[in-house]
């Protein structure tokens, strides 16, 4: 369109610029030495321009008639075969006339033209751009693109700019039809996708031009680009609207899998096995313990070893992919471990879980249980055996008897037949020395048999099922302080007695005399195990609430016991004091009358500490 960069001075030179009175303020060189080479003479001090075959008046007639009408003239000079025209140009609020070649005023007309049309179009896009950016609604910014469309054109009153979204038409609609001569046409589109069009109708015949097609169709992308972004912002939006409620749902599930880790780690830790999870190293990865924590060796944390554990269940769960268990004495109590495999995403165990139970109480309740049972078994044998035993050894004991006492009549006559048979023998023997054995003999058959009774009795008292039951209101206190006398006055004999009898000890159902039976056993054995005047005997009496029972132990200091006795004890005739007379089934009748009363003895020793035995009775049923 503009393509000459000196058109500002090819204007200049080419003009002459006067005043309304005539005077020259600016003449081109051009012009100048057109109009000299051809005589035509501006004379600014007679305020003419004039040549030789022109009159001067005539001249002046028409620069006076520009001047009043304000209207432009044109003529030639004669001598010039060229066309030249006067006009008025308005020029800080004064009025200049100009005179100049008419083509070249043309040229500059028409540039100027251009030029207005240029800043038209510019203008448009600058109100466009603008509009789009705006935060108006889009409809509205339809509207007014639609406006500042069709105030671009050249001839904007044969215009008619409207712009198609959708299902609605903005701008001027209201054209007829038939007066159209051109139509121009841009479609706005959406990521390849056409999402409606824009329409300029034109009335004028000579139709649109180059840069009136060109603006349409820039129009026409910055709608487009406006309309994707509009909808890559209201799909940001929508995706930001579901990332928001995923977040929420994200938030919502990630709150309820903190509460139920919460409610997992609390139940997690309230159990009182010792459970880890170790890598193959034997590290500990997670524990339900606060003092085993999530580090360090499984083996230093369990068992305070500097080494792994021999026979490692969890080395056999590694390599075997399956559970595996251990059991094994760690400070006096028994332990279980036991070890499941946990597997990696490919298919391999790379943890294992360990589960460390304690299960010394179990052990006690098994042996406790298994004894039960012996007794119950035993109970039976027991009472056919004392039965069998018994009747012959009435025999034995009532024949004894009577053998005594015919020996007693019989020596008197002996003695007096000795005196004259001398040599008397009986069963080999000298009378003399028959005499003085039989007796002796007699005795020691009598006392074995009764001893024999003794055994029998015992025996029977361990097998029969109490007769008069649990009746009595049992105050262990009580029994201890009055009912024990004689045996504790002799146990003084051989060890101190200290008493921790506790307060408002209550009284529960039971059998006294069965109870004192099982106190005497238990401090008469505790007596036996001590040195004489070393030892220490300590009776102590409490009551548990928490498990509403009554709780008596009896401990000394003396010999104890190792773990073969300490298993053996409660066995119906298993003693260690067997060559001083025990039939070892103290302990056993005690172990029995406490099960009847619902109750547990428990046993602690240790080879030169002492013993401890612990008695628990409940008040199943208190007046």
């Amino acid at each position: 369109m503009l393509n000459n960069d000196n058109i500002i001075h090819d204007l200049f030179e080419n003009i002459v610029l006067l005043t309304p009175d005539f005077s020259v303020i600016s003449e081109g060189s051009i012009i100048k030495k057109l109009l000299s080479d051809y005589a035509v003479v501006i004379d600014t001090s007679a305020k003419i321009v004039y040549d030789k075959n022109n009159k001067p008046e005539s001249l002046q007639n028409i620069f006076n008639e520009v001047v009043i009408s304000g209207e432009s003239r044109s003529f030639q000079f004669v001598q010039l075969n060229r066309e030249f025209i006067l006009f008025p140009f308005s020029r800080d609020n004064g009025k200049t006339i100009i005179l100049g070649l008419k083509d070249k005023i043309v040229q500059i007309t028409k540039i100027e033209h251009e030029l207005k049309e240029l800043v038209k179009e510019l203008q448009c896009l600058y109100n466009v751009t603008k509009e789009l950016e705006s935060t108006k609604p889009f409809n509205q910014t339809l509207e007014i693109c639609a406006e500042h469309l069709q105030l671009a054109f050249q001839f904007s009153q044969n215009i008619a700019a409207n712009i198609e979204f959708g299902s609605t038409i903005y701008g001027k609609t209201d054209w007829q039809k038939e007066a159209v001569n051109d139509i121009l046409t841009s479609e706005l589109k959406c990521m390849g996708i056409r999402k409606g069009e824009i329409r300029v109708y034109s009335k004028d015949i000579y139709g649109f031009t180059d840069a009136e097609i060109q603006l349409v169709d820039e129009v026409a992308g910055k709608i487009s680009r406006a309309i994707e972004k509009s909808e890559k912002e209201i799909n940001l939006e929508k995706q930001q609207k579901i990332l928001r409620n995923k977040n929420d749902a994200l938030l919502k599930v990630t709150s309820e899998c903190n509460k139920s880790r919460e409610k997992l780690r609390t139940f997690f830790k309230a159990i009182t096995d010792k459970i880890v999870v170790i890598d193959s190293d034997m590290n500990i990865i997670m524990s339900n313990k606060d003092n085993i924590g999530d580090s360090g060796k499984c083996y230093n944390k369990l068992f305070n070893l500097d080494e792994q554990c021999q026979d490692c269940p969890a080395l056999i769960t590694f390599d075997s992919s399956n559970d595996s268990y251990l059991e094994r004495d760690f400070e006096e109590r028994n332990l279980t471990l036991r070890t499941y495999p946990i597997f990696g995403e490919d298919g391999k165990v790379d943890r294992v879980l360990e589960v460390c139970r304690d299960i010394t109480n179990e052990k006690i309740m098994e042996s406790q249980l298994v004894q039960s049972y012996k007794l119950a078994s035993l109970g039976k044998l027991v009472a056919g055996v004392a039965h069998e035993i018994n009747n012959p050894n009435t025999f034995i004991l009532g024949n004894l008897k009577i053998v005594q006492e015919a020996f007693d009549d019989i020596f008197p006559i002996l003695d007096n037949y000795i005196i004259e048979n001398p040599n008397l023998k009986i069963a080999r023997l000298n009378y003399d020395i028959f005499k003085e054995n039989i007796s002796i003999l007699v005795n020691d058959m009598i006392t074995g048999a009764n001893r024999t009774k003794k055994i029998v009795n015992d025996l029977r008292n361990f097998a029969k099922k109490d007769e008069n039951g649990l009746t009595d209101n049992i105050d262990l206190n009580y029994i201890i302080r009055n009912n024990l006398t004689l045996t504790l006055k002799h146990i003084r004999k051989h060890a101190e007695l200290e008493f921790e009898l506790g307060d408002n000890i209550p009284v529960f159902i039971g059998n006294t005399q069965r109870i004192e039976q099982v106190l005497h056993n238990l401090i008469l054995n505790a007596a036996e195990a001590i040195e004489p005047a070393e030892g220490i005997i300590k009776i102590k009496t409490y009551f548990d609430k928490k498990s509403n029972q009554v709780i008596l132990t009896i401990s000394d200091n003396g010999c104890g016991m190792d773990e073969v006795t300490k298993k053996n004890i409660f066995d119906p005739f298993f003693t260690t004091k067997r060559n001083k007379g025990g039939t070892g089934l103290g302990l056993s009748i005690s172990y029995g009358v406490i099960k009847d009363h619902f109750g547990s003895i428990e046993v602690e020793s240790k080879v030169g500490q002492g013993t401890k035995f612990t008695i628990k009775i409940p008040l199943l049923s208190v007046n």
